[in-house]
C-alpha cells in the first residue's frame, strides 16, 4: 500500500507556515485534536483589503486519496449560496513536495444580498488535510466583467503563495528561511 506524500514522515513535525497581514484580527480560533481552525477579518481601518477572510484549516484523521475532488467538496457548500458560480483550478501539483491544488471560485451574486465574491482555497495533502482560503467579498457584478476583478486576483495570488507546508527537515530555501526565523 502506497502512502500519500508526508505520511511515511509521521514522527516528522509537519506545521503550515505563512504570515497573516497586518490589519487583520483573528476572529475565530477553534482548536481540537482532529481539527483546527484559525479566522482572521481585515479591520475596517483596511481599506484595501476591507471585507475580507482568511482561513486555515488542518484535518487530522484518514486522509483523501483525490486531493481533486476533495476540494470541490469543500466548496460546493458555499457555491450553492451563490447564483452562476465558476470554479476554476488555478495550481495543481506538488509545492515544498506536498501535493497542492489551488482553486478560485468567483460568485457574481449570491442571493437577496448585493455582494457576491472571490475565493482563493489552497488545499495541501500532507501528515494532514491543510486548508487555506482567502475570501473577499465585492460588489455584485456581471459575469462577463469578471476580467475587472484581475488586479484583487494577482494580489490575493501573491499572498496565498506565502502558505506552504513545511516539515522539519525540509531543505527547500522557503522552508529553511522560516525555521531560521523561529
Amino acid at each position: 500500500m502506497s502512502s500519500q506524500p508526508g505520511q511515511a514522515a509521521g514522527a516528522e513535525r509537519v506545521r503550515l507556515i505563512g504570515a497573516v497581514p497586518s490589519g487583520f484580527e483573528r476572529t475565530q480560533q477553534l482548536h481540537f485534536e482532529h481539527f483546527k481552525v484559525d479566522e482572521y477579518t481585515a479591520s475596517e481601518r483596511q481599506e484595501s483589503v476591507k471585507n475580507t477572510r482568511i482561513r486555515l484549516e488542518q484535518h487530522r484523521g484518514s486522509l483523501p486519496l483525490d486531493l481533486a475532488d476533495t476540494l470541490k467538496h469543500y466548496e460546493s457548500a458555499n457555491m450553492a449560496r451563490c447564483q452562476a458560480p465558476d470554479l476554476t483550478t488555478i495550481f495543481s501539483g506538488l509545492e515544498q513536495g506536498y501535493q497542492t491544488l489551488v482553486m478560485l471560485t468567483v460568485c457574481p451574486k449570491r442571493p437577496s444580498l448585493a455582494t457576491g465574491y472571490l475565493r482563493f482555497t489552497k488545499a495541501i495533502l500532507a501528515d494532514a488535510l491543510y486548508f487555506v482560503e482567502i475570501e473577499q467579498q465585492v460588489p455584485h457584478f456581471n459575469p462577463a466583467e469578471a476580467e475587472s476583478l484581475h488586479e484583487t486576483v494577482v494580489f490575493w495570488t501573491d499572498l496565498l503563495k506565502q502558505f506552504i507546508v513545511c516539515s522539519e527537515n525540509s531543505v527547500t530555501p522557503a522552508c529553511l528561511t522560516v525555521s531560521a526565523d523561529d
